[in-house]
């Protein structure tokens, strides 16, 4: 019987670990009351920014670049007034983003039965930041900067095989972004876990043929504590089956 357990899951950071639809509501919600804007709310900027963003890392920037520049877009797009100043702020804010109150102690027990590497769409000195500043602890990191593209591109993924020395089947991908995660990792062939802190519906509306098959993930849970309690379980039968 094959090892449940995989020697490595690579984890999404930003939505996965940390609060990134909320932080970001945030930053637009203080923005937004600066302005004296009242025509949207944070959230339909913040999900309006999120199509913006997605669009427009497929080309590859540095992602403080990526931030500056998807905030005009958006500002533009929305019709609000701006300035250099805010778009520096914004890309400013990202290593000070809070992780969810579960994070730390979560990846704590992962760790005690898999290597957790993140798999992320920034900046290296972003994330360096941001794990600081959350105090996770982690035992690798790939970054959009080190592959040179952004999730869903399969470069950061390609890379992290290398870098750890492991093929697809000894991993697990876990991520927030179905679109992001998930459909890649599953391309590729991982076993992977959707984070799905939002209780999203699942977002296959703009799928179709062949990428259906791509649209279903292994495991689902609402936050890493519960998926520390499920690998914890996969452990615990591994040891069972003589396999751990």
């Amino acid at each position: 019987m094959a090892r449940l357990v995989p020697k490595a899951i690579t984890f999404d950071v930003y939505g996965t670990l940390v609060d990134w639809e909320g932080e970001i509501q945030d930053f637009f919600a203080k923005f937004l009351q600066e302005k004296g804007i009242t025509s949207a709310t944070p959230y339909q900027v913040q999900q309006r920014w999120e199509v913006l963003q997605f669009d427009y890392i497929k080309e590859y920037r540095p992602y403080r670049q990526v931030l500056k520049d998807t905030l005009a877009i958006t500002c533009n797009d929305f019709g609000f007034d701006f300035t250099d100043e805010d778009c520096t702020e914004f890309s400013n804010s990202m290593s000070h983003w809070r992780a969810f109150p579960d994070t730390v102690e979560a990846i704590k027990e992962l760790r005690k039965y898999t290597k957790c590497v993140m798999l992320t769409n920034t900046d290296n000195d972003i994330i360096r930041a941001t794990l600081s500043n959350a105090g996770i602890e982690v035992d690798d990191i790939i970054t959009a900067e080190d592959a040179g593209c952004y999730k869903p591109h399969h470069g950061g993924f390609l890379l992290s095989q290398k870098k750890l020395g492991l093929t697809v089947d000894e991993m697990m991908h876990a991520g927030f972004g179905f679109k992001y995660d998930v459909i890649p990792g599953n391309e590729l062939g991982y076993r992977t876990i959707w984070v799905n802190r939002q209780g999203i519906v699942r977002p296959i509306d703009d799928v179709s043929g062949d990428m259906l098959q791509y649209c279903k993930e292994d495991i689902m849970c609402g936050d890493l504590k519960t998926l520390a309690y499920i690998i914890k379980g996969m452990h615990a039968e591994d040891v069972e089956n003589g396999e751990a």
